[in-house]
């Protein structure tokens, strides 16, 4: 067994999946480059640079992996929070309507 044997329902799915790591080691470089200038200027500079360049990342994945599955349209904000398509208005799971709420 592989060790990322993590199958994925669609590509929205996965696409979700890498924004949440990516978002969370750019967090983490963003700290250790605030608490770098203490130990070294070339520490912070090291640490603001990965920080710059995991944003640019999260922003491509965004726009190459976070896609409504039926319309494809690009899921841009609220990318970690949404379960239904906000154009298409169908579940990102299981393709079915979602019915409004009151």
């Amino acid at each position: 067994m592989a060790l990322n044997d993590k199958t994925y329902v669609n590509s929205f799915m996965h696409g979700r999946d890498l924004c949440k790591k990516t978002m969370f080691s750019a967090a983490a470089c963003c700290v250790l480059s605030v608490l770098g200038q203490f130990i070294s200027p070339g520490i912070q500079i090291l640490f603001g640079g990965a920080t710059v360049i995991l944003f640019i990342t999260t922003i491509v994945i965004i726009v190459r992996e976070c896609r409504c599955p039926h319309c494809g349209k690009i899921i841009f904000l609220g990318v970690l929070a949404v379960t239904a398509c906000p154009n298409c208005k169908r579940s990102l799971t299981t393709g079915k309507k979602v019915k409004k709420s009151k």
